[in-house]
């Protein structure tokens, strides 16, 4: 994880526009299919399943033995990572880090582990780029800040107008609970009852004990959370469809940087008194 990522991956331009590219080439290698930003908040957005280049010369995956394979697209969820990053650098004034897979899903699935994720070592360096990537940005945040979120950003077909938070039933957001409590998953100032009140239906509800059941939270908010040595709290998100729509999709964007700027405010920026967040610009 402490590869330098400036060697495997590009660090592109934010871009608003939908079905924006890390790279406006024809390189297919690694770099050019993987947006990793680096940022100056303790805030880290991924998006792995939203990709919408091939890979050239490589077969589609097939899944054999795999459990729960998928193929399919969380249709514009890279243009909101774009979007949201946006919103939160108007937000704070500074930058998240980010790190979006630009490639199909049917060639390589990143929110899996490597023995599930990919069928041709021709595509392993596009895996390994976005985990060094996540790794080293995991590291530093965690370094500077003492902690920090992770949102892991997906999209979900069980209900087009909601949204179902994961978080291993509390497991990957365990330093978060230890210092705040619950409140600090699914409170007033969480991210959840934040978005709940902006009218937004959040599963499980806002200010409930209910379990998380449907998405649960997959490899990456596994493997980054802070329930392990190296880690910060870590949170997917599953968006349904309409809330991913063109004509919705900056309103999902910005009102999602309003929640989780209130989250941040109230539970990052006392982490550590040395590295404050930025006031309001």
């Amino acid at each position: 994880m402490r590869l330098a990522i400036s060697c495997l991956i590009v660090f592109a331009m934010y871009s608003g526009a939908e079905g924006a590219t890390a790279a406006q080439s024809t390189d297919t290698s690694a770099s050019a299919l993987i947006s990793a930003i680096s940022g100056n908040l303790p805030i880290i957005l991924s998006a792995p399943h939203g990709g919408k280049e091939p890979i050239p010369g490589v077969s589609q995956r097939q899944g054999s033995g795999v459990a729960r394979f998928s193929t399919g697209r969380d249709t514009r969820t890279d243009d909101l990572a774009d979007l949201l990053a946006l919103e939160l650098e108007k937000k704070f004034n500074a930058k998240p880090f980010v790190v979006i897979a630009r490639f199909e899903r049917r060639y390589v699935d990143v929110n899996r582990a490597s023995d599930a994720a990919f069928e041709s070592v021709a595509v392993k360096s596009h895996y390994d780029g976005y985990h060094h990537a996540l790794g080293e940005f995991v590291q530093r945040v965690g370094s500077h800040w003492g902690s920090g979120l992770l949102v892991d950003l997906h999209g979900e077909g069980t209900d087009a107008d909601a949204i179902y938070r994961g978080t291993q039933n509390g497991k990957t957001v365990k330093s978060l609970i230890q210092r705040f409590g619950p409140s600090a998953v699914n409170g007033n100032q969480s991210i959840s009852g934040q978005m709940a009140k902006l009218g937004y239906r959040v599963l499980p509800g806002a200010a409930s004990n209910e379990k998380e059941t449907h998405y649960l939270g997959g490899y990456i908010v596994q493997t980054y959370g802070s329930h392990q040595p190296v880690g910060i709290d870590a949170m997917q998100l599953e968006l349904g469809a309409n809330l991913r729509a063109r004509a919705n999709l900056e309103k999902t964007a910005r009102n999602l940087a309003q929640a989780i700027e209130v989250f941040a405010r109230a539970y990052l920026a006392t982490v550590n008194p040395n590295n404050r967040l930025p006031s309001a610009p």
